[in-house]
């Protein structure tokens, strides 16, 4: 089983003008083999992403009929992933996860991504730390 570390920065950013408050910008970061991936946000898709592209898969996007879709390759891998809204669909040739994208709850996130992991992806399991 891997290790990851997530760590979450919190810039305070001045809005410009008078009126405009003070803004956090949340930035997270993805350490895993001691190389570290940002994120844009702690989503489901954004650890997914990560992890996958870190693992060789090469990400298209492609178009049928009907709508649009990500396409993870690897070897003779491919996976398919179908965004809307908050929903995600994963899917390879047997398996297929539907999922929300953002969890309130970070264990159930993390719970999540492993299962897509090893399930759709066949990879192994991760040991997230936050």
């Amino acid at each position: 089983m891997k290790n990851a570390t997530i760590s979450k920065t919190v810039d305070l950013l001045d809005g410009g003008c008078n009126v405009c408050g003070i803004i956090e910008n949340e930035n997270y970061t993805l350490v895993i083999d001691e190389q570290a991936l940002s994120l844009d946000e702690l989503t489901v898709s954004s650890l997914i992403t990560a992890i996958v592209l870190k693992e060789g898969f090469k990400r298209t996007y492609e178009t049928d009929v009907i709508d649009d879709f990500t396409l993870y390759t690897k070897d003779e891998e491919q996976i398919r992933l179908k965004e809307e809204y908050d929903c995600l669909t994963y899917s390879n040739k047997t398996e297929q996860i539907k999922t929300n994208d953002y969890f309130m709850d970070k264990k159930a996130l993390l719970e999540k991504v492993n299962e897509i992991l090893t399930t759709i992806f066949q990879l192994e399991k991760i040991n997230f730390q936050l």
